[in-house]
């Protein structure tokens, strides 16, 4: 056990010296850190400054994402099949939190439990809001600001609140006429 927490307080160390050197970097310099990174990384991504990603080998990432300042992701390193995936122009406002790792609250220990998050194409999360464990966030929704998804969300739907529920359904205006 002691050997785990010195080796976990080690690569807690690095890593955030590794974030400090990101703060530093020109966007094109980190625009290559986060192709290596990544599981995967497309195309035309905007991950502005003051992010962060907890086990960036467990996120992959769409094309056209905007990711704005002071969000953070939090993938699973001991669930292995758990993972976050952020579909295609997605847009995540400030601050925006996703958590696919958690504890089982039913035992004194807290052992580790997990669930992927999958974010739709074309979905527009809020800032200051909160995606948990498990969801399912479908094509082309909107989740407003401040709000905290327990539970997965169907496509085009538009979801506030906390926790966060349908409000109503995205009707989608054709502006390629």
């Amino acid at each position: 056990m002691r050997i785990t927490k010195i080796l976990f307080s080690t690569y807690s160390y690095l890593f955030n010296l590794f974030y400090l050197l990101m703060e530093v970097l020109p966007p094109v310099i980190r625009s290559v850190v986060f192709k290596i990174a990544f599981r995967k990384y497309g195309k035309n991504n905007n991950i502005d400054y003051k992010t962060y990603f907890r086990y960036p080998s467990k996120i992959s990432i769409g094309n056209g994402v905007w990711i704005n300042r002071g969000s953070q992701l939090f993938a699973s390193y001991f669930i292995k099949d758990a993972e976050i995936i952020l579909g295609n122009n997605v847009a995540l406002g400030p601050n925006v939190i996703i958590f696919s790792a958690s504890h089982d609250y039913n035992y004194l220990n807290l052992p580790d439990t997990a669930g992927s998050i999958v974010i739709g194409d074309n979905v527009w999360i809020g800032g200051n809001s909160i995606i948990l464990p498990g969801v399912v966030i479908g094509e082309g929704c909107v989740i407003g600001a401040g709000s905290v998804v327990t539970k997965s969300i169907a496509p085009y739907s538009i979801a506030v609140g906390n926790p966060a529920r349908v409000i109503q359904r995205r009707e989608i205006i054709d502006d390629t006429i």
